[in-house]
């Protein structure tokens, strides 16, 4: 039995539907542990009528950490996935920086004169 690419692609985009409700799940009873209902409840409100991931980002960080015992890289990690690719650009250009500093123009390019 061969496998076709739309029956790879079904399954690719299932996966991730299900990495995203268990991230949902997570949140929410993250911060439903941490929090309390009545905050897990307005943060699954507010991802499911204005897409603010934010809330629910920390109730899967607090989620990973508290309810999970994973260490605190790891729940970063599964929370904002997206930082694993955002840090060597950070660190390069804070690197870059450092090693090429800003010119310091002279005072003739000041408003003094």
């Amino acid at each position: 039995m061969t496998v076709g690419r739309g029956q790879l692609a079904v399954a690719c985009v299932a996966g991730l539907a299900l990495f995203r409700l268990g991230r949902f799940a997570l949140g929410v009873c993250g911060l439903w542990f941490a929090l309390g209902p009545l905050w897990a409840l307005a943060a699954a409100l507010l991802v499911l009528a204005f897409g603010a991931w934010l809330p629910l980002r920390v109730g899967v960080f607090l989620g990973a950490v508290v309810l999970w015992h994973w260490p605190w890289f790891a729940a970063l990690a599964l929370a904002a996935p997206r930082l694993l690719m955002l840090l060597p650009g950070l660190i390069a250009s804070a690197l870059a920086r450092l090693r090429h500093p800003r010119a310091r123009w002279p005072a003739a390019w000041t408003s003094e004169y």
